[in-house]
């Protein structure tokens, strides 16, 4: 599936036409995204970036991701939160399209509840806390029309949760002027192999964008 959607991406990437309207990464961002994970139906979150210079950024990240589903004899819900910050770098490969990197600390939260189906009332777990730095890698392209694409491949490792799952990315937005945006995101998660559950899932949102 990370293959499929690295090829799509690419052949979107080079189709574009080029400008030299530039990027702002000064923005605040509100998203809400459907998922397919067992474990999560939703997301909402806030993002956000300031530039600092020479092509530098601090990103931020707050989400909270919540789910519910029936295994058998019990009915179970989710709770997922948390946050994420770090630091972007963009390259400029001409005034248009650029390459970006980022390195970020995640800490999240997570609550489960369990209502087994004979009884009515409800058994809470104890609350888990880990954490994940995640490397990211991407390219993005601003268009004639102010269409922005974006394909950004993250690499979760370490941390208490042991992870090495990785993601590919791609968004869309249109700028409809210095300060508003829209835009639409495809998200596609592969989880380490040592998971026991199926942890493979892929996630479809959309987001408005202020910019700075």
């Amino acid at each position: 599936m990370i293959k499929k959607l690295i090829t799509i991406s690419t052949l979107i990437l080079i189709g574009t036409q080029l400008s030299a309207d530039g990027f702002n990464d000064n923005y605040l961002q509100v998203g809400y995204t459907s998922s397919n994970f067992k474990f999560v139906d939703e997301i909402m979150d806030i993002k956000g970036s300031l530039e600092i210079g020479n092509g530098f950024s601090i990103i931020g990240r707050y989400g909270r991701e919540t789910g519910e589903w029936s295994d058998p004899g019990e009915y179970e819900t989710s709770t997922y939160s948390g946050y994420r910050v770090g630091i972007g770098k963009a390259y400029s490969f001409n005034g248009n399209t650029d390459i970006t990197s980022s390195i970020s600390y995640l800490d999240y939260t997570f609550k489960q509840t369990i209502k087994p189906n004979w009884r009515s009332t409800t058994t809470s777990r104890p609350t888990t806390k880990a954490d994940s730095y995640i490397g990211s890698v991407g390219v993005r392209n601003m268009s004639p029309n102010n269409f922005e694409t974006n394909l950004q491949i993250n690499a979760f490792r370490g941390g208490k949760m042991k992870s090495k799952s990785n993601e590919v990315e791609l968004s869309v937005i249109k700028h409809f002027n210095d300060k508003l945006g829209f835009g639409l995101r495809v998200l596609h998660h592969d989880a380490a192999p040592a998971v026991s559950y199926k942890s493979d899932f892929t996630e479809y949102g959309l987001f408005i964008r202020t910019s700075f």
